[in-house]
């Protein structure tokens, strides 16, 4: 069933979309989970972001030559001109490596939770960038959205301070701007997609991010860093896999499937299991303050969410 087929029928009448929306959505949410278990071990963000790019790199080498063929052979139009190949590869660097590597760097700081739904945010700053950028108008409805994510935050940032204290902070503030940068992907990959397709689009964008990020390491660290204790590999390769190249799939195919709308809608899930998990697996507290605070945000995005894009997460 195509997108624009999908968008015309109401969202329970696809089962199966809204499993790959939830999955999805839960996949993507254990990624802060194994993070915070591989930051046990002796591994700064840097190494860990090229392991975790290392592993993802074939998968999307493999997936970016099948959708080429599948092109080729169903005749389907596709633009890869050599501007537009660059557009897309300083796209991919904005959405998953810059924001993958603030991300990473403020993981060492705040809780697993918290940085999710800090994420989870993207969705206000897409309409701020469109407001910027775009000439969108800002909304009552917008207005509203954003008083009750941030306020939802400052609950739980005012609860938290008082346990991680500065580190809580500047920790919020790195993953604020992995925020804003995949916000930035969001709004800035519309017209990119329609020319090669949304798989296409996201194979080129990951493997410009991975050939940068092992760059960046290169300059930056010794060779010798990437020798790990066997643990981290395969904790790195569970990031790589499941918590980036299969949900990455899995929520372009709900886009096909039910829309971007109704795909958005239900990653609210995606927060709820990472506390979840973080109360379960990682120890991380949880009081009524923390679950008003999600709660808000939660609400906030969800209103944002209805007519908003949500192709994949960092």
């Amino acid at each position: 069933m195509g997108a624009k087929a999908a968008r015309s029928h109401p969202l329970p009448l696809s089962s199966k979309g809204m499993a790959l929306a939830i999955g999805g959505a839960c996949l993507f949410s254990t990624k802060p989970i194994i993070i915070k278990f591989a930051y046990g071990y002796p591994i700064d963000a840097v190494t860990l972001m090229t392991l975790r790019m290392a592993f993802s790199l074939p998968f999307y080498l493999v997936f970016a030559a099948l959708a080429l063929a599948q092109h080729k052979r169903d005749g389907i139009k596709t633009d890869l001109s050599a501007p537009t190949l660059a557009k897309i590869a300083l796209i991919g660097l904005l959405g998953y490596y810059i924001a993958s590597y603030l991300d990473l760097v403020g993981l060492t700081m705040v809780t697993a939770q918290f940085e999710r739904l800090i994420l989870f945010t993207y969705p206000s700053f897409v309409i701020l960038l469109g407001v910027l950028f775009l000439g969108r108008k800002v909304t009552l409805k917008i207005l509203a959205s954003m008083a009750l994510t941030y306020g939802g935050l400052l609950i739980i940032f005012t609860r938290d301070f008082q346990i991680y204290g500065q580190d809580l902070a500047l920790g919020a503030a790195f993953i604020f701007g992995a925020a804003v940068t995949f916000a930035g992907y969001i709004t800035f990959s519309q017209s990119l997609i329609k020319r090669t397709g949304s798989r296409l689009f996201t194979c080129i964008a990951m493997i410009a991010a991975s050939l940068a990020i092992l760059v960046h390491f290169v300059l930056t660290h010794e060779v010798a860093l990437l020798v790990q204790p066997l643990p981290v590999y395969g904790l790195t390769f569970l990031i790589a896999l499941l918590a980036t190249v299969i949900p990455s799939f899995l929520i372009a195919a709900a886009i096909e499937e039910i829309g971007s709308g109704p795909t958005a809608t239900l990653s609210g899930v995606g927060p709820v299991f990472t506390t979840l998990l973080g109360i379960s697996l990682l120890g991380e507290p949880f009081t009524l303050w923390h679950f008003a605070g999600m709660a808000l945000v939660i609400i906030g995005v969800l209103v944002l969410s209805q007519k908003r894009p949500a192709l994949s997460e960092n």
